[in-house]
């Protein structure tokens, strides 16, 4: 039993520990500043789409149409957003703040954290695994989060301009290019890859460095049950709602763990961003980021502890 909690344990920690180091970093040298801003822009327009181009340029594609884990994952997103939206509206949340807390109970961040878990605790068959539930439920997140904001603010649904975003998404376009070499009959060269191993160790590291950088330490104290609730229901109810489905499809070993590792990580800082330019409330949405992000190491090692005592991975 300790070996297996210490095996969780190394796995997970060293993500987290890289975005408190970026955390630290970046206040400790302000005239790095300008620096991480740079370097944010290089991971989200090619750090990270570059990452899921090498991984998809390798799926199955007959495999890929097929993966039970990424239609579970779908189900799962669902249900945790209708849960939350429901148990939020229960306990007489006013609207805005529903439409928050259930875009941060349902979007985890797939594309920095989930990614480096995977790694982290599966290697290259991790990240290939996770590339085509990344892109999606990247679209699918992001279809919800415009839905649910849209209806927390009394926004008419705009299908023009989201599937603008979308397309321009360089997290999706990524992976589309990368699942396209797959679906033809291009082989990239053997260094191609070899060169794409030690451009994925060089950029995680990095992505979680400048995520670190972007936190803001002096969360308000405005709001605090709606925050507890947020973060129970992000690292909590919707994990658990998750592994309830994937087992019940029968999804088990290094499927069911990537999986679990996308859905169980932290709100995604763009959710603060959406609720940002809706003129709701920034700081609210930004906290979730927060102490969602700061608890996320122990909830996530004790999933994937008990994940491996009980032998579904």
């Amino acid at each position: 039993m300790i070996s297996l909690l210490y095996l969780s344990f190394i796995s997970i920690f060293p993500v987290f520990a890289w975005i408190f180091f970026g955390a630290v970093l970046v206040r400790g040298l302000p005239r790095l500043h300008n620096f991480y801003r740079f370097g944010e822009k290089f991971v989200f327009y090619v750090g990270i789409p570059g990452i899921l181009f090498i991984t998809a340029s390798k799926i199955e594609p007959s495999e890929a149409l097929t993966a039970t884990y990424s239609i579970a994952g779908i189900i799962a997103t669902l249900s945790a957003l209708m849960f939350s939206w429901g148990f939020a509206r229960g306990r007489n949340y006013d609207i805005e703040q529903t439409g928050i807390i259930t875009q941060a109970g349902y979007r985890a961040n797939l594309g920095i954290i989930g990614l480096a878990l995977c790694a982290s605790t599966f290697g290259e068959k991790g990240l290939a695994l996770a590339a085509l539930p990344v892109a999606v439920w990247t679209l699918l997140f992001n279809v919800l989060a415009v839905a649910v904001l849209n209806a927390a603010y009394g926004v008419p649904f705009a299908l023009r301009p989201l599937i603008k975003n979308l397309i321009r998404n360089p997290l999706i376009i990524g992976i589309t290019l990368g699942f396209g070499v797959a679906l033809s009959s291009v082989e990239l060269p053997i260094n191609f890859y070899r060169a794409g191993s030690t451009f994925t160790a060089l950029v995680i590291p990095l992505s979680l460095i400048f995520l670190g950088g972007a936190i803001d330490l002096k969360p308000s104290r405005r709001s605090q049950q709606a925050l507890v609730l947020a973060t129970t229901l992000r690292l909590l109810v919707a994990p658990t709602l998750a592994l309830i489905i994937f087992l019940l499809m029968g999804v088990r070993e290094v499927e069911l763990g990537v999986s679990f590792l996308l859905l169980s990580g932290p709100v995604a800082a763009a959710s603060h961003i959406m609720v940002a330019a809706r003129g709701g409330d920034a700081k609210l949405a930004a906290n979730i980021v927060v102490l969602s992000t700061v608890l996320a190491p122990f909830t996530i090692t004790t999933g994937l502890f008990l994940l491996r005592y009980f032998a579904f991975i």
